[in-house]
Order: structure tokens, then C-alpha cells, then sequence
């Protein structure tokens, strides 16, 4: 079975990280879960973007961190993808939380960068805790402290850890952040490397897998893995 996980929502066909790209989302039965961004605004509010700046998916320009939430919700964030998205904005965790809360599962990746934003690992739990959702959420980081810091301020969230290449001395990784989870880019996966993660015990995702062909490969390995894709389409 074929377990996917929507990039940036369905951002195949909505502006990615907008409420419109995660009603499609939420909308396919056969999606598992929702894979967001997290960055906080200028008044330490956790909000769903992917990049540092607003520059590439809205009419404004900055830092996302040189705004506050109400702020960036005044930006279009839609319009660049398609006319028909005009209107829709940054959305804060919490409005997604709401809308997805009770359906699918969360794939929340924290964009920190050392000490970028130290507050957002608090924000975030904080967040997680006030609307119960423990086991409908996945913590990410590519900044393992970031990850490690989560499992520290709240032992029952499920973290993860995220790779560019393919990493060594996993297994001490693995026991230092305390993380269940392992993704990486689909093009380090190989047979040899699925094999020594089954040891592990860990649960296996890939990204950004985009065409019939890859996902093909990935499922060759092991259809174990969860697939995250901008195309459920090619999935579902």
C-alpha cells in the first residue's frame, strides 16, 4: 500500500502552504497525511510558509520574520500560482491545525536555523498541546537540535529527523534526538540503504517524488516508505 503524504499540501494543484492547497488535501481520501512549513512571524506567531522571505510566493517582499502574523495575512499569496487563487494568504499553524484537526495526520517541518527563531520549538508545542493533537502530528527538522529541543518540552510528540544526502552514524542520531522518523531526498534512497533502516526501527519517508517513475523505484524498495509529492495524483 502506497502511503502518501501531500508537499506543501496538494501544491500540484494549489499555491503550496495555503489553506486551498490543503482542502484539496484533506478532500482525497487515499492521502495519509499533510506536509507544512513552519517559520514564526515578527510577533513569534508560528505561520505555514516554505521560504525565509515572502519574495517568491506572494505580492510582498521581506522577511517573514519582519512581520507580524496579521501582517503577512494581508499579502496574496495565491495569485503568483494561478488568477483563480487571488485572496488566499499566509495561514498561521493554529488556522491549519483547525482545519485539519480530527482528519489527517500532520507532517510539520520546523525551518529553524541555529538560533533563527528561538522561540519556535515553544510556540509550536504550545500549539500541540492546547488542541490535544499528540498523536496526529510529526515534528521535522533538518536542524536535529530543533527536533531534539521539541522532545524535550513534551516527551509524546513524535519527532523526526530530515537529510539532504544520505547520512551516517544514524543509529547515534537516531538515540540523541530521540526521533522515530527519517526522511530524505528520494535519489539517496537505495535497497542496500532501506535494508540497514529496517534494523533501526524508524519509520521511512522520501521527498519530493514527482514523476511515475521514481515513485516506482521507491515502491520496488519497499512499499513501506512514505512517499511525499506536489502530484497525490500520481499516487492516489
Amino acid at each position: 500500500m502506497i502511503t502518501c503524504i501531500a508537499h506543501r499540501g496538494w501544491s500540484g494543484k494549489a499555491p503550496e502552504n495555503t489553506m486551498a492547497a490543503f482542502e484539496l488535501a484533506l478532500n482525497e481520501p487515499k492521502i495519509y497525511s499533510i506536509e507544512l512549513d513552519i517559520h514564526l512571524a515578527k510577533d513569534n506567531v508560528p505561520v505555514v510558509i516554505h521560504d525565509y522571505t515572502i519574495d517568491r510566493t506572494t505580492d510582498g517582499k521581506g522577511f517573514v520574520s519582519d512581520y507580524t502574523a496579521e501582517e503577512l495575512a494581508a499579502f496574496d499569496a495565491g495569485q503568483w500560482f494561478s488568477p483563480e487563487f487571488k485572496g488566499q494568504n499566509i495561514p498561521t499553524l493554529e488556522e491549519v491545525i483547525e482545519l485539519v484537526k480530527g482528519k489527517k495526520k500532520l507532517l510539520i517541518e520546523l525551518k529553524q536555523m541555529g538560533a533563527r527563531y528561538p522561540k519556535m520549538e515553544e510556540k509550536v508545542v504550545e500549539l500541540i498541546q492546547k488542541h490535544e493533537l499528540h498523536d496526529e502530528v510529526v515534528i521535522m527538522s533538518f536542524d536535529h537540535e530543533s527536533a531534539k529541543k521539541v522532545k524535550e518540552l513534551d516527551g509524546n510528540i513524535e519527532i523526526g529527523i530530515t537529510f539532504i544526502g544520505r547520512p551516517t552514524m544514524l543509529e547515534e542520531q537516531l538515540a540523541y534526538t530521540g526521533a522515530t522518523h527519517l526522511s530524505l531526498h528520494h535519489g539517496y534512497m537505495t535497497e542496500e540503504f532501506m535494508e540497514q533502516l529496517r534494523q533501526l526501527n524508524v519509520e521511512v519517508g522520501v521527498w519530493t517524488v514527482d514523476d511515475a517513475e521514481s515513485i516506482d523505484r521507491i515502491q520496488n524498495i519497499d512499499p513501506t516508505i512514505f512517499i511525499t509529492t506536489n502530484h497525490p495524483v500520481l499516487l492516489v
